[in-house]
């Protein structure tokens, strides 16, 4: 069956509850997303395209609601569509549509003023597109929770480098609400700050823990599962293609461990799974925890 978008999902880990809440998708050329991925991959990876042969990324956020704090995790690419194009050759290879979050929010019956905090795994415009305008703040109420070095990465070389950099505004809304995390942080009770860098200096994964229920959310650390079941591969946009790799490695011994589940937000159908060990690499499954 031809992969599709996430929709809306529901996890409890312990007394957490993590909704997940879908925007968008983003469809692209996977070879394209993966330089130097073979034919042969994606023919023997097809569960991860689409009917057209195009790789679905889901878009949307992870609202968590711990120990009476409701949080969101990333702010999805926000109420535009854009064309995607090679760089190389101008032709189109891909689409990026959102618009749907705060349906999705309504839809739990959540307002955007209880969102008391954003956690912010990394600031590539597919992530902060709901901040709202200048002054206007979609999430009037919640402060904006950011590692040290994803701003100074944003501030300096980034802004002309690889990867889809937020714009101006956005980066100046970040700046104006925001509030340092740091690896092994506590920052809400059951949700801590995990540093997964490569995709971006200062990217941030969220171990979510309550009773016996653990939980994972990777953000772009492994945006699918073929990155896992294939190490070699690199994603387009990875700043550090190289630590990004390392960095899934140590993530892959993560989910390894019992009773761990994994949130991808981009992950395409369920976002929520599992990663399974096998005789030599791991496998993902897809079915609902």
């Amino acid at each position: 069956m031809p992969a599709r978008p996430s929709g809306p999902g529901r996890l409890d880990v312990g007394d957490i509850a993590v909704d997940f809440l879908p925007d968008g998708a983003i469809r692209h050329d996977p070879a394209a997303s993966y330089p130097g991925s073979s034919h042969a991959l994606w023919a023997s990876s097809a569960e991860y395209l689409d009917e057209d042969g195009r790789l679905v990324m889901s878009l949307g956020a992870l609202l968590v609601r711990t120990g009476g704090h409701t949080v969101l995790v990333d702010l999805g690419w926000g109420p535009s569509s854009t064309d995607l194009v090679d760089p190389a050759t101008g032709a189109p290879n891909g689409r990026i549509e959102g618009g749907q979050l705060l349906d999705s929010l309504a839809a739990i019956g959540v307002a955007p003023a209880e969102v008391e905090a954003v956690l912010f795994s990394h600031l590539h415009r597919d992530h902060v597109g709901w901040l709202g305008d200048p002054g206007h703040p979609t999430f009037p109420s919640a402060t904006y929770l950011v590692a040290d070095a994803e701003l100074d990465h944003w501030r300096g070389a980034g802004r002309t480098g690889i990867g889809p950099a937020p714009t101006a505004e956005q980066l100046a809304a970040v700046e104006g609400r925001g509030h340092a995390v740091a690896d092994g942080d506590t920052p809400f009770p059951g949700i801590s700050v995990l540093a997964t860098p490569g995709h971006t200096p200062g990217h941030l994964s969220f171990v979510l823990s309550s009773g016996d229920g653990r939980a994972v959310v990777l953000g772009d650390a492994v945006h699918c599962p073929v990155e896992i079941t294939e190490p070699e591969l690199a994603f387009v946009v990875d700043v550090d293609p190289a630590l990004a790799q390392r960095t899934r490695r140590h993530l892959e011994q993560e989910l390894l461990r019992p009773g761990t589940i994994a949130a991808g937000p981009h992950f395409p159908d369920v976002v929520f799974g599992r990663l399974l060990p096998g005789n030599g690499r791991p496998s993902w499954s897809f079915t609902r925890p």
